[in-house]
């Protein structure tokens, strides 16, 4: 019998939530935002990991790190994002962006566009011009990050503080194969979560971030891990109780999620989700789809291959940055788009590990321009 390892709110949902450990864990202020949808509307609704326009929290967009919001990042021609435009002519206030060529001031937590100025590179956080950078993440403060670096069978995860002042430190002691690391704002314990390598296969863990150092760590229970099979690059919305996650359990790789804000909930099961390919939709694929959802759970970011519009594989495999509205019980609401100011058509680009700040005016993500080293970068909303 599961646990609950959080515990949502009474006034707008029932108190249980069937993942964890015997920690009874409390949620603290919810988010605001609006929906982003397909058609360019929004409805009302509440986005991740911070207030709309809260900048108590610093996200990129209101820090040194990223600048002020809406102002764009550099360009880096031929690379992730070069799609991407600078804005000009606006005077926007925090947790607002300059949208291209209107002078318009539109709300970060406003998801009914997602478009973003071009991509600026993490330089200071690759251990080496050769290091493999991916997964980055938000980590509590300022603009501090958690980060994975180093080749997948020596991986592991850093935290950086000033993400541009030089490399992170590791957050584990001992010599880990790890990823996949999230922050779940709001709780107060068993608040970071990230797959592991062990026993021969990939594994969720969970464990307490507190004053720069990492405690309690422990295995997530089942359902959400199963015995024998790899379960990792999980997802969390802590206000709908909403998790998703790869595992094999299947036979093969998939994207599963679990409605865990109740007293018995289903099973896990496979998330139906699609991408738009030209005027068709196709099944998501891919060994990991590295999602990232919102804490309200109305967005959903994740990779997936490119593919054309018959579903088959394009650009040798390379993977693009997929968003996609979510309906109140956690499913897609219709197929997902592409990012296409950070997607890069052509030249086996993979971009992938996308990711918002709390403010919503930053996303970030890992690219490896098409040379299988990826590194991290950063792009404002325009």
């Amino acid at each position: 019998m599961l646990s609950r390892l959080l515990k949502l709110p009474r006034r707008r949902y029932e108190p249980a939530f069937g993942l964890g450990t015997a920690h009874l864990l409390a949620l603290l202020a919810a988010c605001g935002g609006k929906e982003f949808t397909a058609n360019g509307g929004a409805s009302a609704g509440s986005a991740a990991g911070g207030s709309a326009g809260d900048t108590s929290q610093a996200g990129e967009s209101s820090s040194a790190e990223g600048g002020s919001s809406g102002a764009p990042g550099g360009g880096r021609g031929g690379a992730a994002g070069s799609a991407g435009k600078a804005a000009t002519g606006c005077d926007c206030s925090p947790g607002e962006y300059c949208q291209d060529g209107t002078g318009k001031c539109p709300k970060c937590a406003d998801f009914s566009r997602l478009q973003f100025a071009a991509a600026q590179k993490l330089t200071a956080l690759a251990q080496s011009p050769q290091s493999i950078e991916r997964f980055p993440r938000y980590a509590g403060t300022g603009s501090a990050l958690f980060y994975v670096s180093g080749a997948p069978d020596a991986a592991r995860i850093l935290y950086a503080a000033a993400p541009s002042s030089g490399v992170g430190i590791p957050i584990s002691t001992a010599a880990r194969i790890e990823s996949g690391p999230l922050l779940a704002p709001g709780f107060k314990e068993q608040n970071l979560f990230f797959d592991r390598q062990q026993t021969g296969h990939r594994k969720l863990m969970m464990a307490v971030w507190a004053d720069s150092a990492l405690s309690k760590e422990a295995l997530v229970p089942e359902p959400i891990n199963a015995a024998g099979f790899d379960d990792y690059s999980v997802a969390i919305s802590p206000n709908t109780g909403h998790v998703y996650w790869m595992s094999t359990r299947n036979g093969q790789a998939e994207l599963l999620w679990q409605p865990t804000s109740m007293s018995a909930p289903p099973p896990p099961a496979v998330l139906p989700l699609k991408v738009k390919a030209g005027k068709g939709d196709c099944a998501r694929g891919g060994e990991d789809a590295t999602p990232w959802v919102s804490a309200e759970g109305t967005l959903l970011l994740f990779r997936n291959p490119s593919v054309n519009e018959s579903c088959e594989p394009n650009d040798s495999g390379a993977t693009d940055l997929f968003a996609v509205p979510l309906a109140s019980d956690g499913t897609p609401q219709v197929a997902a788009t592409p990012l296409a100011s950070l997607n890069i058509t052509g030249g086996m680009s993979s971009e992938s590990d996308a990711s918002l700040s709390p403010d919503f005016c930053t996303l970030y993500f890992a690219s490896d321009s098409g040379t299988g080293d990826f590194d991290l970068y950063r792009a404002q909303r325009n």
